[in-house]
């Protein structure tokens, strides 16, 4: 079983390099830069590899009885809820003094999103955080991971539902992103839970083989694979939003994903970079959820106070100094929340829910999962 020193530091490793590129596709479209669809689009998909792979790898053997399975979402909320509810809240405040008015359905949006219920009604729609429509949709499938972990041992069952939510997904994408209405038409339509079952249903087949069968690669290999997705992703990136999901092109970038995964879970990470591993794991979810306040706080409330252009109008230079600056005050932020507000929270949760008893079928490793790392 997982132990508190049993993190995978491939994978925290690999769970913080995509927030950065998320982080880094969306500062550069917000500044009217140079779109790399593909960073922020593999980026999240990996996110659900990451964490089917984390939680199997985490729960295998695990969750038998209803009050594991209690504790266990309990705990997912817990990892999740702080920090995304505190960003809602924050993202409200901001919208009104921005615009003069509270958004449509507020408390109504506010309990859908603090309940994570959103991932099941067009999660684009109602999110309320920057990005959060992916918390969603990963707590709709938390829902379902304790059927998941059961399937994990019987391989030709596994086999089988495997290829049932890779045709569904890829049937998902082609309804929607591929239709001849288009990606922009159909995006909503499109961020839904059956575009991206397969990559979490896939992350619990790596995560639970990976448990059963421990191997260790070079950490110079995993870093030459970690330096050759990123070329992929750029060579593959498309001028419009959405082909990038389509043709060979997404056949394989999403072959990609599991392949990265995979590798990055036997990356042999030593002693020495174990603490950059583990801090890249711990600021991941908040540079996730943090680095749009940050901008967005800057652009819309201390910018206009600074000049009368436009954001886009700004030198090359410039918009890269942003970008910098935002994306280090993000991490920084996100560190400094893991540490004071994030993890005494969870500590405290677990207090309550155990009643001064370590919850059944929680085991550390378990807080790193997904984004929310």
């Amino acid at each position: 079983m997982a132990t508190a020193s049993d993190r995978v530091l491939g994978w925290d490793i690999l769970r913080g390099l995509c927030a950065v590129a998320v982080a880094v596709y969306h500062l550069m479209y917000w500044q009217g830069l140079p779109a790399l669809h593909t960073f922020g689009t593999y980026g999240v998909y990996m996110f659900f590899v990451l964490s089917g792979s984390s939680l199997a790898y985490t729960y295998a053997g695990r969750l038998n009885s209803m009050r594991g399975v209690a504790a266990f979402l309990a705990t997912r909320w817990l990892r999740l809820a702080p920090l995304y509810v505190a960003v809602c809240l924050a993202f409200l405040v901001f919208l009104f003094f921005r615009t003069g008015a509270w958004t449509d359905s507020v408390v109504e949006r506010l309990l859908m999103n603090a309940s994570f219920a959103f991932g099941f009604r067009d999660p684009a729609i109602w999110v309320l955080g920057i990005g959060g429509w992916s918390l969603g949709i990963e707590f709709a499938y938390y829902l379902a991971f304790p059927l998941v972990l059961m399937l994990l041992p019987r391989r030709a069952l596994c086999a089988l539902v495997a290829t049932a939510v890779v045709a569904l997904q890829w049937w998902w994408i082609h309804r929607t992103a591929g239709s001849a209405e288009g990606y922009e038409i159909n995006a909503v339509a499109y961020h839904q839970l059956p575009a991206f079952a397969a990559y979490f249903f896939g992350g619990c087949v790596i995560g639970y083989w990976r448990r059963q069968r421990a191997g260790a690669v070079p950490l110079r290999w995993a870093v030459a694979a970690w330096v050759a997705m990123a070329v992929l992703m750029l060579t593959l990136n498309t001028a419009q939003a959405g082909t990038q999901l389509l043709g060979v092109r997404g056949a394989v970038l999403f072959t990609a994903c599991f392949a990265i995964v995979f590798a990055s879970g036997h990356a042999q990470v030593g002693s020495r970079l174990a603490p950059l591993a583990k801090w890249l794991g711990d600021i991941t979810y908040g540079c996730y959820l943090l680095h749009p306040m940050v901008f967005f706080g800057f652009v819309w409330f201390v910018w206009p106070h600074l000049t009368a252009g436009a954001i886009e109008d700004i030198p090359l230079p410039a918009k890269c100094g942003l970008l910098l600056a935002v994306l280090t005050l993000s991490c920084v932020t996100a560190a400094a929340s893991e540490r004071w507000f994030e993890a005494p929270l969870r500590r405290w949760g677990k207090r309550m829910l155990a009643g001064g008893n370590k919850p059944p079928g929680i085991v550390p490793y378990s807080e790193a999962a997904s984004i929310s790392s």
